[in-house]
């Protein structure tokens, strides 16, 4: 495969090339219900050397962010990877299942649960999967949908309709690296807008660095070139607005301001994320709504926070 190129193989499991026990694959599908500020994960982690995997479902509001808080949340650890399943087509025992209509675009998502959560919902791709870092056998994919279907919490019934993302990583995660700082934001709006932008924060400059990006618009779909990042966070390091600003390949700048919406913490294998719901606004007052995920190593995290406690007692003192 010549780099950053995908195709169907793509929703399957890759060959190992590397660092078997530390080698992962994630098939992560999202959905939200905007007008209440809901949030819904499945996250299933593979680890295809070991034979285990780990899943995490998630559904969160604006009134709390820890798992304990959460309408509902379940976190499942080694169990075995079903005899035939796929990333994106399985069957688990604890009522997850995967199925592809059409792969790298049609997706089907039930779960059925004992414990107040059951879902139906359909995935239908905007645009062609954007690959990044494809190549020698390790990759990433993102690509945003249509998502259809109904969620029962707790016995209400609530109706999805919703543009959201879902993304696909094959390749090492090491526990022991712990210098990470990355971004990740998305939204759609009306009219077919829609944008997504990973940032990676450079530790030498200390300036946010672009991975990748693109945005989709009635002009078809446009290659992100730059992008600033700034992020505004509450008194314990949360996120509460992020503004973005992106160049585009046909020479444009969008700028977008975000509101933090709700929150979802969200440990997973090596990196803490606070996950926020973002109503995004534009320049020309019109709204988007998606996602900012801030990416941490874990002992980057702990650093930091550790460094604004120390910030506010000097000031206080």
């Amino acid at each position: 495969m010549s780099p950053e190129t995908l195709t169907a193989a793509d929703d399957r499991f890759h060959p190992v090339v590397r660092e078997r026990e530390t080698w992962t694959e994630t098939s992560w599908f999202a959905a939200a219900v905007p007008e209440r500020g809901m949030g819904l994960w499945t996250y299933p982690l593979f680890r295809p050397g070991l034979g285990i995997m780990a899943c995490t479902i998630y559904v969160w509001e604006p009134n709390g962010s820890e798992p304990w808080e959460l309408p509902y949340w379940r976190w499942w650890w080694h169990m075995p990877i079903p005899a035939g399943a796929q990333p994106t087509s399985f069957e688990l025992p604890n009522g997850l299942v995967y199925r592809t209509a059409r792969p790298m675009s049609t997706y089907e998502l039930a779960y059925a649960a004992t414990d107040g959560l059951r879902f139906e919902l359909s995935f239908e791709a905007l645009h062609p999967a954007h690959p990044l870092g494809v190549g020698g056998g390790i990759g990433h994919l993102d690509q945003l949908g249509r998502v259809e279907g109904e969620i029962v919490l707790h016995g209400e019934r609530i109706a999805v309709d919703c543009v959201e993302m879902r993304d696909r990583t094959w390749g090492p995660r090491r526990e022991n690296r712990q210098a990470t700082w990355l971004g990740y934001s998305y939204g759609a709006g009306a009219g077919g807008f829609a944008f997504h932008a990973s940032t990676r924060l450079d530790r030498h400059t200390g300036e946010w660095t672009l991975m990748t990006g693109f945005r989709l618009g009635a002009d078809g779909v446009r290659r992100v070139t730059a992008v600033r990042r700034r992020v505004e966070r509450d008194g314990r390091g949360r996120p509460a607005a992020i503004e973005l600003e992106l160049s585009d390949d046909r020479g444009e700048t969008l700028r977008l301001d975000g509101e933090v919406v709700s929150l979802l913490s969200h440990p997973t294998t090596p990196f803490f994320v606070w996950v926020s719901l973002v109503r995004w606004t534009l320049p020309d007052g019109s709204q988007a709504f998606g996602e900012d995920q801030d990416t941490w190593s874990p002992g980057k995290l702990r650093g930091y926070l550790a460094g604004r406690r120390r910030a506010g007692e000097a000031q206080g003192s």
